[in-house]
């Protein structure tokens, strides 16, 4: 018998909250007969290669990886470590040598995964799987377990993002497969777990909260209701739907997500050059990965765009455009084009990973620029600099931001935040 957990890590579930932009998605399967527990996570937005002895991935200590482990306690609650794979603090932590794979994907984010079996050593507590066994196994789809996993960095001992274990299939959930060719797989009336596979196929959630994947091939993906989780695989994909609360992993290929439902999703663009359509009236978190991505908080217009979407636009020259509430927008690595429109709105531009952006409709008198991993007697006043097109943010190292439109004599020390 087996049960399958997904994992979403995010800042928002760390006791207290980090407002860390790194995120993660996972996979656990845990084996009642074997009493075993596969873990695999997608992680991004810290650096695991320091940790693991090889280059570091970006010249600051702050996003270093120390520790990693799943730790038992409710959402909400912090709770103790009950297996460990990286512990640089105390490797008593570090339980899964046989297993544990830990490497870089080719779009900059991370993969750790490996098996929490019974021949690994306890804790030092004496803690093994046998103590989650029943809790794990007995699990039915949509339960949380009162187990969760945590990443700690050098700027967040606690844990800058972490994730409960919620079950999302079982050996009685509906499970449906495509084959090698294109495939039409509509969903079941429940918790369906739907397989592409390769081909071109269409794939339709339905009701439940479905676990949809794609595979290889140029997939459309109709989510449905529920709260559903979707990996797109290789390809040019097309995914919509999403009346619930969805996580999207679109993966490689240039994809199209667009949604318009009124429950927050997470959507991760991953590789290749997507577009992605956020809803007008939930608070969305998009992430476009590598690539040169166009990224919009609205399906509409701006007016409509009434709640506050944090947008990240990662790797590549991307165009991201904000709605008319307060935004969180950042456009990662690359020359980035930075539309907030009305609302109070924070634009983050980091030390080690930026590029030369421009800012099209800064307002000093409500938004603001936040300047992440700078040294705090960094004076953004004095690195402006007047620009036939606006205004000039020399950031060093080749850095900078364009505020376009707007003269030096316009800002003042209240328009940035050193983060």
């Amino acid at each position: 018998m087996s049960t399958a957990f997904r994992v979403v890590l995010e800042g928002s579930q760390e006791v207290p909250a980090t407002g860390s932009t790194a995120s993660g998605l996972g996979t656990v399967i845990f084996d009642s007969v074997a009493t075993t527990a596969s873990y695999s996570f997608r992680i991004e937005g810290v650096d695991f290669g320091p940790a693991i002895g090889a280059a570091p991935q970006t010249p600051s200590i702050l996003d270093d990886v120390t520790r990693t482990h799943f730790h038992t306690a409710v959402a909400g609650v912090n709770g103790p470590i009950v297996f460990g794979q990286i512990d640089t603090v105390d490797p008593a932590f570090e339980q899964d040598n046989d297993d544990l794979a830990i490497v870089l994907n080719a779009d900059g984010s991370w993969s750790e995964s490996g098996v929490w079996e019974t021949t690994d050593p306890p804790n030092p507590m004496g803690v093994t799987i046998t103590d989650f066994a029943d809790q794990l196994g007995s699990a039915t789809v949509g339960m949380a377990v009162p187990l969760y996993f945590n990443v700690h960095t050098s700027e967040f001992g606690g844990g800058e993002i972490r994730g409960q274990l919620v079950a999302i299939a079982d050996d009685n959930a509906n499970v449906v497969e495509g084959t090698a060719g294109d495939d039409l797989l509509p969903g079941l009336g429940g918790d369906d777990v739907i397989l592409g596979r390769a081909g071109n196929d269409t794939i339709q959630g339905g009701d439940g909260n479905d676990f949809m994947s794609g595979g290889p091939g140029d997939d459309n993906f109709n989510t449905g209701a529920g709260n559903d989780v979707v990996l797109g695989g290789t390809g040019d994909d097309r995914i919509g739907g999403m009346a619930g609360r969805d996580i999207v992993r679109a993966g490689d290929g240039n994809d199209t997500i667009a949604w318009n439902d009124p429950t927050g999703d997470v959507v991760f663009g991953g590789r290749g050059n997507d577009t992605i359509l956020g809803g007008d009236v939930a608070a969305d978190e998009i992430h476009g990965g590598a690539g040169d991505d166009l990224i919009r908080a609205f399906t509409t217009s701006p007016e409509a765009a009434t709640a506050s979407d944090k947008l990240f636009g990662g790797r590549g020259n991307d165009v991201v455009i904000g709605g008319n509430a307060a935004d969180t927008i950042e456009g990662g690595r690359g020359d980035d084009f930075l539309t907030g429109n009305d609302g109070a709105d924070v634009f983050v531009f980091r030390n080690d990973q930026n590029g030369a952006d421009t800012v099209t409709d800064f307002d000093p008198s409500e938004d603001v620029a936040q300047l992440v991993g700078f040294d705090a007697s960094f004076d953004p006043l004095a690195a402006l600099s007047a620009q036939a097109a606006g205004t000039e943010l020399d950031l060093g190292g080749g850095n900078s931001v364009l505020f376009q439109g707007r003269t030096l004599a316009e800002f003042s020390a209240d328009d940035f935040q050193i983060a």
